[in-house]
């Protein structure tokens, strides 16, 4: 009877990243999977080194939060909320909420209605009871000076219905323009 053949089988990690009909040179290049120890580790490991000693300066650098722009200074005063006068202001809140699914929040001591702003491209505003009993449609321009804006307008023709009042979290005014129009100021770093 003849003697059986053994087959030597090939350890994996040999078997694997090769080819069918490798060469020889390829058989002993060392595979992915295999690890580099010794010297080779050693050398590999400095080289690294200065480029992550490097690296982290930039690294914190970019975890700090930015600074904070300085605030952008308008080429003139702006608006900078409207406010619908009413003589029933929770009717007229009622009637805008659902035409235009605003949510306005009334819960302070003035029952003022707050609309919030709708986008960065948009103001804020409000919806209150008026003093005289006609409802109206007041814008608000942001100025630096209160008084000295009453005095211009006065100069200039306007009526003062609300000279400068602090509100608590506004400073504002109030006039009337040549053609009786009520409009507010509100104190700010316009302009």
């Amino acid at each position: 009877m003849a003697a059986k053949k053994t087959v030597r089988k090939k350890p994996a990690a040999a078997k694997r990243g090769m080819k069918k009909g490798a060469s020889a040179a390829m058989k002993k290049r060392p595979t992915k999977l295999a690890k580099k120890t010794g010297p080779q580790r050693a050398a590999r490991k400095a080289s690294r080194k200065p480029a992550r000693a490097a690296a982290k300066p930039a690294a914190r650098r970019a975890n700090t939060a930015p600074a904070k722009p300085a605030p952008r200074k308008r080429p003139h005063p702006a608006v900078v909320h409207w406010e619908i006068q009413s003589s029933d202001p929770a009717r007229q809140r009622d009637f805008f909420s659902n035409l235009f699914g605003w949510n306005i929040d009334a819960n302070n001591p003035q029952d003022y209605g707050m609309v919030p702003h709708g986008g960065a491209d948009s103001i804020a505003g409000g919806i209150g009871g008026t003093q005289d009993a006609t409802s109206r449609v007041t814008v608000y321009i942001e100025v630096p000076d209160v008084d000295a804006a009453l005095a211009r307008a006065e100069q200039l023709g306007a009526a003062t219905v609300l000279p400068r009042t602090d509100m608590g979290m506004v400073v504002m005014a109030q006039f009337r323009d040549l053609e009786g129009n009520l409009i507010g100021l509100v104190e700010g770093e316009a302009g």
